[in-house]
This record gives structure tokens, C-alpha cells and sequence, in this order.
């Protein structure tokens, strides 16, 4: 009997240590995940909280899919570049932090990822360039706050520029948004005012490649054209879609006012019904009271006398 409860008091502290450890861990694993949208080999998406109370974001947001990929499309990089030729000396050309299929795979997702966040949430994305590229993958989060995107790179190139330059500029990142990051920059970006630009032109990516060989200067030549066809083709699949979503949009909007306009005309007819109904029965029943307030006509005073 002894050793019975030897043994239950030695366990007991044990049990309650593993439990307290187990919950420790649960409770960890849930803060550091966040609400997760979805997890691949190519990236993910997720939810988290800010501990800052001070941050209150414009939560849920609902941005499309089409002003999205122009966000993603728009951020570059220009280090080295002379401001008044947007050229560096070496004449190359800015270069585009995230490719289209970059951009094809975070757009839905960070879409969804603004309409589900609370205002206390940050979205946050991991993407992760092409298979064999070397390159690490670049982590960011934004945010929708007073009619303004928020968009922060924490591990990857860092944004310098983006285009069309009149709908965004630069600030330093908060620490809740930077991951880490020291230096980074918050672009801060007018989507209602991008919503209505063509999608930025195709441009290189800033991504670092290892360089195992060095290609022959002719084989390279070829290569130039189809790029640049490409990339014209490209453009012009872009403006096409964005007038057609205009016109769209603006049929919808005559379709609108006409609805509206036949609305109008309904209720003015119902009024008019209702008002020529009122006026038959008014006319009916001054008819009917002249009827009844006939005076009885009144006898001679020749037909008085002779009737006595």
C-alpha cells in the first residue's frame, strides 16, 4: 500500500508537468501561426494578430483581384538608378520584385486575406521564386488603413519605386510589419487611384540566379525579340481587359439609371391612377347629393284654390 501511493504522489507531478508543457506548446504553435489561408511549396498566406494596441487597421477590406495583381506588378527596385533618368549608368533597366506568376498566385489570396482580416490583423505572404533559382523567399505583409494600402517587404529585395509613381510613396516600416527587418520600407499605395490605370509593363525580375556558366554573346541575341514581344503582347492583353471592365462598368452604370428611370415612371403612373380614381368618386358623389337635394317644385296659387 505503501509503495502504491509512493508511486501515485511521484506520478502525479509528472502528469501535471507533460500537460502544462502540452498546452504551453498548443498555445505557442496557435500565436506564431496565425490563421493560416493556405501553405505550399510556392508560398503561403495567413493571418495574425498585432500586439501593438495602438493599430487598428480598415479591416475587412475588399479589394479585387485585378487592382491587386497591379500592386504586386508595380513594386521594383532601382537601386543605383539616376533619379531624373530613372536609368542607372550601366543602362540597365528597374527591375520588378515579383514576376507574373508571382503575381498570379499571391493575388486571390491576399484579396481573401483583406476580406477575412479583422482590424487587429496584418496579412501576411511568403512566396518563393521559380525551382532552381537559389533565390530565398520573400516574406511581406499589408495592411488597409484610411483608404491606403500598406505594403512591407521584410526578407527579400527591398522595394525602392513603384509605378505609376504619382499612386504611392515610401515610408519607414513599423516594427510590427517589417519581420525582423532593420531596414525595411513600407510603400504606401492609393489603390482607388490605381484601380483606373492600365497594368504596369512587363519588366525584369530583381532576383539573384547562380551564375554556374556564362552563356555564349550569340546565343544570348535571340532571346531579345521574343522578350520584347512578349512583353508588348502582354501590355496589350492588359489595356484591352482594363477597357473592358470600364466598359462593363459603365454599362452597368446606364443600366442603373434606366432601372431607376422606369422606377420613377411606375410610381408617377401609380400616382396618377390613384389621383383619377380619387376625382371619379368625388365626381359620383357630388352627383349623388344634387340628386337627393332636389327641391319638390312648388304649386300655382289658380291650382291651390281649385283643389279646395
Amino acid at each position: 500500500m505503501k509503495s502504491y501511493l509512493t508511486r501515485t504522489k511521484v506520478q502525479n507531478p509528472i502528469m501535471q508537468s507533460l500537460i502544462g508543457i502540452a498546452a504551453c506548446a498548443l498555445v505557442i504553435s496557435g500565436c506564431a501561426g496565425g490563421t493560416k489561408l493556405t501553405n505550399t511549396a510556392k508560398g503561403g498566406v495567413y493571418l495574425e494578430e498585432v500586439s501593438d494596441f495602438s493599430f487598428e487597421a480598415s479591416h475587412p477590406a475588399v479589394i479585387d483581384q485585378v487592382t491587386i495583381a497591379k500592386i504586386v506588378k508595380g513594386i521594383y527596385n532601382s537601386d543605383g538608378m539616376n533619379g531624373s533618368s530613372r536609368m542607372s549608368v550601366g543602362g540597365i533597366k528597374p527591375m520588378r520584385i515579383f514576376s507574373d506568376e508571382d503575381a498570379e498566385f499571391l493575388s486571390p489570396l491576399l484579396a481573401q486575406g483583406l476580406a477575412k482580416a479583422k482590424p487587429e490583423q496584418l496579412v501576411w505572404f511568403r512566396v518563393s521564386s521559380s525551382a532552381g533559382s537559389g533565390s530565398e523567399p520573400t516574406t511581406g505583409s499589408l495592411y488597409v488603413q484610411k483608404g491606403s494600402l500598406y505594403l512591407t517587404i521584410g526578407k527579400g529585395t527591398k522595394p525602392t519605386d513603384f509605378m505609376p509613381e504619382t499612386a504611392a510613396h515610401t515610408e519607414p516600416a513599423p516594427a510590427y510589419a517589417a519581420d525582423g527587418a532593420v531596414d525595411a520600407v513600407t510603400m504606401v499605395i492609393d489603390y482607388h487611384a490605381l484601380a483606373n490605370t492600365p497594368m504596369p509593363a512587363a519588366l525584369p525580375i530583381a532576383k539573384t540566379t547562380p551564375t554556374a556558366s556564362i552563356a555564349p554573346t550569340v546565343a544570348a541575341v535571340p532571346e531579345k525579340p521574343e522578350i520584347s514581344a512578349s512583353a508588348g503582347q502582354e501590355a496589350g492583353q492588359d489595356d484591352f481587359m482594363t477597357q473592358k471592365l470600364n466598359d462593363l462598368k459603365k454599362a452597368n452604370e446606364a443600366l442603373y439609371r434606366k432601372d431607376t428611370e422606369i422606377m420613377m415612371l411606375r410610381k408617377e403612373s401609380e400616382w396618377m391612377k390613384r389621383e383619377l380614381r380619387n376625382r371619379d368618386e368625388e365626381i359620383r358623389a357630388m352627383r349623388s347629393m344634387k340628386v337627393y337635394s332636389r327641391p319638390t317644385p312648388k304649386k300655382n296659387a289658380a291650382q291651390a284654390t281649385q283643389s279646395r
